[in-house]
Protein backbone atom coordinates (compact mmCIF):
# COMPACT_ATOMS: atom_id res chain seq x y z
CA UNK A 1 0.00 0.00 0.00
CA UNK A 2 3.01 2.61 0.93
CA UNK A 3 4.60 1.94 -2.31
CA UNK A 4 1.06 2.47 -4.32
CA UNK A 5 1.06 5.88 -2.69
CA UNK A 6 4.42 6.41 -3.26
CA UNK A 7 4.45 5.51 -6.90
CA UNK A 8 1.16 8.03 -6.71
CA UNK A 9 2.82 10.90 -5.89
CA UNK A 10 5.85 10.56 -7.99
CA UNK A 11 3.65 10.19 -10.97
CA UNK A 12 1.57 13.03 -10.07
CA UNK A 13 4.60 15.45 -9.33
CA UNK A 14 6.16 13.61 -13.26
CA UNK A 15 2.74 15.27 -14.76
CA UNK A 16 2.64 18.11 -12.52
CA UNK A 17 6.70 19.17 -13.81
CA UNK A 18 6.14 17.88 -17.45
CA UNK A 19 2.60 20.45 -17.67
CA UNK A 20 5.22 23.39 -16.59
CA UNK A 21 8.06 22.63 -18.77
CA UNK A 22 5.37 22.53 -21.55
CA UNK A 23 3.86 25.56 -21.25
CA UNK A 24 5.40 28.75 -22.12
CA UNK A 25 4.72 31.13 -19.34
CA UNK A 26 3.77 30.45 -15.83
CA UNK A 27 0.44 28.49 -14.19
CA UNK A 28 -1.56 29.09 -11.22
CA UNK A 29 -2.54 26.38 -9.30
CA UNK A 30 -5.96 26.15 -10.21
CA UNK A 31 -5.01 25.93 -14.11
CA UNK A 32 -2.37 23.37 -12.75
CA UNK A 33 -5.38 20.85 -11.39
CA UNK A 34 -7.70 21.43 -14.60
CA UNK A 35 -4.95 20.40 -17.12
CA UNK A 36 -3.99 17.37 -14.93
CA UNK A 37 -6.92 16.41 -13.64
CA UNK A 38 -5.91 16.15 -9.67
CA UNK A 39 -8.00 17.94 -7.10
CA UNK A 40 -7.34 21.20 -5.12
CA UNK A 41 -5.88 19.08 -2.21
CA UNK A 42 -3.57 17.05 -3.98
CA UNK A 43 -1.99 19.75 -6.65
CA UNK A 44 -1.43 21.63 -3.41
CA UNK A 45 0.27 18.73 -2.27
CA UNK A 46 2.45 17.92 -5.39
CA UNK A 47 3.66 21.81 -5.78
CA UNK A 48 4.39 21.92 -1.65
CA UNK A 49 6.32 18.99 -2.27
CA UNK A 50 8.24 20.31 -5.66
CA UNK A 51 8.72 23.50 -4.25
CA UNK A 52 10.44 22.15 -1.25
CA UNK A 53 12.85 20.33 -3.78
CA UNK A 54 13.12 23.29 -5.51
CA UNK A 55 11.85 21.56 -8.58
CA UNK A 56 8.99 24.35 -9.07
CA UNK A 57 9.22 28.17 -7.83
CA UNK A 58 6.33 30.42 -6.78
CA UNK A 59 5.71 33.78 -7.87
CA UNK A 60 3.67 35.64 -5.00
CA UNK A 61 3.11 38.64 -7.29
CA UNK A 62 0.26 36.62 -9.30
CA UNK A 63 0.17 33.21 -7.72
CA UNK A 64 2.19 31.42 -10.59
CA UNK A 65 4.11 28.45 -10.61
CA UNK A 66 6.61 27.81 -13.56
CA UNK A 67 10.03 25.36 -13.67
CA UNK A 68 12.36 25.21 -10.87
CA UNK A 69 16.16 26.18 -10.37
CA UNK A 70 17.52 22.38 -9.86
CA UNK A 71 15.37 21.26 -12.68
CA UNK A 72 16.99 23.73 -14.94
CA UNK A 73 20.41 22.38 -13.59
CA UNK A 74 19.48 18.78 -13.83
CA UNK A 75 18.63 19.68 -17.69
CA UNK A 76 22.17 20.98 -18.22
CA UNK A 77 24.16 18.70 -16.76
CA UNK A 78 22.35 15.99 -18.43
CA UNK A 79 23.02 18.08 -21.86
CA UNK A 80 26.76 18.25 -20.92
CA UNK A 81 27.46 14.41 -20.74
CA UNK A 82 25.70 13.85 -24.11
CA UNK A 83 28.29 13.53 -26.92
CA UNK A 84 28.88 12.29 -30.47
CA UNK A 85 27.97 8.51 -29.68
CA UNK A 86 24.65 9.74 -29.64
CA UNK A 87 25.45 9.99 -33.45
CA UNK A 88 25.37 6.08 -34.45
CA UNK A 89 26.95 4.53 -37.17
CA UNK A 90 23.81 3.39 -38.67
CA UNK A 91 22.92 6.51 -39.21
CA UNK A 92 25.74 7.17 -41.72
CA UNK A 93 24.98 3.73 -43.18
CA UNK A 94 21.45 4.55 -43.55
CA UNK A 95 21.87 7.65 -45.64
CA UNK A 96 24.21 6.55 -47.70
CA UNK A 97 22.37 3.83 -48.80
CA UNK A 98 19.19 6.06 -49.20
CA UNK A 99 20.88 8.69 -51.26
CA UNK A 100 23.75 6.51 -52.96
CA UNK A 101 26.52 8.75 -51.58
CA UNK A 102 29.62 8.99 -49.61
CA UNK A 103 28.90 10.37 -46.45
CA UNK A 104 30.95 11.73 -43.65
CA UNK A 105 30.63 13.27 -40.05
CA UNK A 106 32.91 15.82 -39.15
CA UNK A 107 34.01 18.33 -36.51
CA UNK A 108 35.51 21.74 -36.20
CA UNK A 109 39.32 21.90 -35.42
CA UNK A 110 39.92 25.33 -34.59
CA UNK A 111 40.29 26.46 -38.36
CA UNK A 112 40.13 23.37 -40.62
CA UNK A 113 37.39 20.35 -40.53
CA UNK A 114 38.21 17.32 -39.01
CA UNK A 115 36.53 14.02 -40.67
CA UNK A 116 35.81 11.42 -37.66
CA UNK A 117 33.80 9.05 -39.52
CA UNK A 118 32.90 8.44 -43.05
CA UNK A 119 30.94 5.99 -45.36
CA UNK A 120 32.32 5.50 -48.32
CA UNK A 121 30.88 3.28 -51.39
CA UNK A 122 32.20 5.47 -53.88
CA UNK A 123 35.96 6.26 -52.87
CA UNK A 124 37.61 9.28 -54.56
CA UNK A 125 41.51 8.89 -54.51
CA UNK A 126 42.26 12.54 -53.19
CA UNK A 127 39.34 12.93 -50.95
CA UNK A 128 40.05 13.09 -47.34
CA UNK A 129 39.32 9.75 -45.26
CA UNK A 130 38.49 9.58 -42.05
CA UNK A 131 40.73 11.07 -39.23
CA UNK A 132 41.67 13.62 -42.19
CA UNK A 133 41.59 17.39 -42.26
CA UNK A 134 40.22 19.96 -45.18
CA UNK A 135 40.02 23.31 -45.01
CA UNK A 136 36.86 25.95 -44.08
CA UNK A 137 36.22 27.55 -46.87
CA UNK A 138 36.24 25.25 -49.76
CA UNK A 139 34.12 22.42 -48.44
CA UNK A 140 30.36 22.36 -47.53
CA UNK A 141 30.80 20.68 -44.30
CA UNK A 142 33.52 23.78 -43.48
CA UNK A 143 31.13 26.54 -45.02
CA UNK A 144 28.28 24.95 -42.66
CA UNK A 145 30.85 25.67 -39.05
CA UNK A 146 31.65 29.08 -40.90
CA UNK A 147 27.71 29.89 -41.39
CA UNK A 148 27.96 28.94 -37.56
CA UNK A 149 30.47 31.53 -36.18
CA UNK A 150 29.89 34.69 -34.33
CA UNK A 151 31.30 37.43 -35.74
CA UNK A 152 34.24 37.75 -33.15
CA UNK A 153 35.03 34.08 -34.04
CA UNK A 154 34.93 34.98 -37.93
CA UNK A 155 37.15 37.84 -37.48
CA UNK A 156 39.60 35.57 -36.08
CA UNK A 157 39.06 33.26 -39.22
CA UNK A 158 39.37 35.60 -41.74
CA UNK A 159 42.34 36.93 -39.85
CA UNK A 160 44.86 33.86 -40.40
CA UNK A 161 42.73 32.10 -43.17
CA UNK A 162 44.53 31.94 -46.48
CA UNK A 163 41.58 31.49 -48.53
CA UNK A 164 44.00 29.06 -51.16
CA UNK A 165 42.36 29.11 -54.62
CA UNK A 166 41.81 25.07 -55.15
CA UNK A 167 39.63 25.35 -58.31
CA UNK A 168 38.22 27.44 -60.20
CA UNK A 169 35.16 27.56 -58.50
CA UNK A 170 37.05 28.32 -55.07
CA UNK A 171 35.59 31.32 -52.91
CA UNK A 172 38.40 33.05 -51.86
CA UNK A 173 37.27 36.15 -50.02
CA UNK A 174 35.45 37.06 -47.26
CA UNK A 175 32.95 38.94 -49.12
CA UNK A 176 32.19 36.27 -50.73
CA UNK A 177 32.39 33.24 -48.53
CA UNK A 178 29.71 36.01 -46.07
CA UNK A 179 27.22 35.80 -49.02
CA UNK A 180 27.47 32.30 -49.18
CA UNK A 181 26.83 32.34 -45.49
CA UNK A 182 23.39 33.76 -45.80
CA UNK A 183 21.83 31.42 -48.27
CA UNK A 184 23.40 28.93 -45.94
CA UNK A 185 21.82 29.97 -42.86
CA UNK A 186 18.15 30.48 -44.81
CA UNK A 187 18.46 26.78 -46.72
CA UNK A 188 19.74 24.98 -43.76
CA UNK A 189 22.74 23.56 -45.84
CA UNK A 190 26.36 24.07 -47.80
CA UNK A 191 27.01 22.73 -50.75
CA UNK A 192 30.55 22.92 -52.48
CA UNK A 193 30.29 22.27 -56.03
CA UNK A 194 34.05 21.57 -57.20
CA UNK A 195 35.66 24.26 -54.81
CA UNK A 196 38.02 21.38 -52.83
CA UNK A 197 38.52 19.25 -55.57
CA UNK A 198 37.23 19.43 -60.18
CA UNK A 199 35.72 16.42 -59.81
CA UNK A 200 34.05 16.01 -56.21
CA UNK A 201 30.91 18.17 -55.31
CA UNK A 202 29.11 18.13 -51.55
CA UNK A 203 26.57 18.91 -49.95
CA UNK A 204 26.17 18.98 -45.66
CA UNK A 205 23.55 20.40 -42.86
CA UNK A 206 24.73 21.14 -39.57
CA UNK A 207 24.05 18.96 -36.13
CA UNK A 208 22.56 21.47 -33.45
CA UNK A 209 22.56 20.81 -29.56
CA UNK A 210 18.74 22.25 -27.70
CA UNK A 211 20.45 25.77 -28.07
CA UNK A 212 21.20 26.14 -31.43
CA UNK A 213 25.14 25.54 -30.78
CA UNK A 214 26.32 23.72 -33.79
CA UNK A 215 28.17 20.14 -32.76
CA UNK A 216 28.93 18.55 -36.27
CA UNK A 217 28.06 18.27 -39.69
CA UNK A 218 27.23 15.54 -41.75
CA UNK A 219 28.16 15.86 -45.51
CA UNK A 220 26.90 13.85 -49.17
CA UNK A 221 29.60 13.80 -51.68
CA UNK A 222 30.45 12.29 -54.46
CA UNK A 223 33.10 12.12 -57.39
CA UNK A 224 30.56 13.62 -60.26
CA UNK A 225 32.23 10.45 -62.33
CA UNK A 226 29.41 8.68 -60.25
CA UNK A 227 26.44 11.63 -60.30
CA UNK A 228 25.85 14.90 -60.93
CA UNK A 229 25.44 18.30 -59.07
CA UNK A 230 22.04 17.98 -59.58
CA UNK A 231 21.48 14.82 -58.95
CA UNK A 232 23.59 15.50 -55.59
CA UNK A 233 20.85 18.09 -54.58
CA UNK A 234 18.27 15.73 -54.90
CA UNK A 235 19.24 14.86 -52.02
CA UNK A 236 18.76 17.56 -50.00
CA UNK A 237 15.83 16.51 -48.57
CA UNK A 238 17.25 13.43 -47.32
CA UNK A 239 20.19 14.91 -45.41
CA UNK A 240 17.92 17.55 -43.40
CA UNK A 241 15.40 14.47 -42.24
CA UNK A 242 18.48 13.13 -40.85
CA UNK A 243 20.39 15.89 -39.19
CA UNK A 244 17.26 16.96 -37.66
CA UNK A 245 16.26 13.57 -36.30
CA UNK A 246 19.91 13.40 -35.05
CA UNK A 247 19.88 17.26 -33.80
CA UNK A 248 16.12 16.50 -31.58
CA UNK A 249 18.59 13.72 -29.90
CA UNK A 250 20.83 16.65 -28.39
CA UNK A 251 17.19 18.81 -27.35
CA UNK A 252 17.31 21.13 -30.62
CA UNK A 253 13.71 21.73 -31.26
CA UNK A 254 12.56 21.39 -34.63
Amino acid sequence: MVREVQSSIVEKSVAVIDLLAHTKGRLTQTEIALATGFNKSSTHRILSILLGQDLVQYDERDRTYSTGPRLLNWAHAAWEKMDLSLIEDQDLIELSEETNTNVALSVRTEHTVTFVRTRIPHPYRLAVKTGGQSELHNTAAGKVFLAHMTEEELDSYFAVAELEKFTETTLTTRAALEKDMKNIRKNGYAVSDREEFYQVAGIAAPILDYDQRILATISLWVPLRNATFADLLKQTPLLLAKTEAISARFGQMV
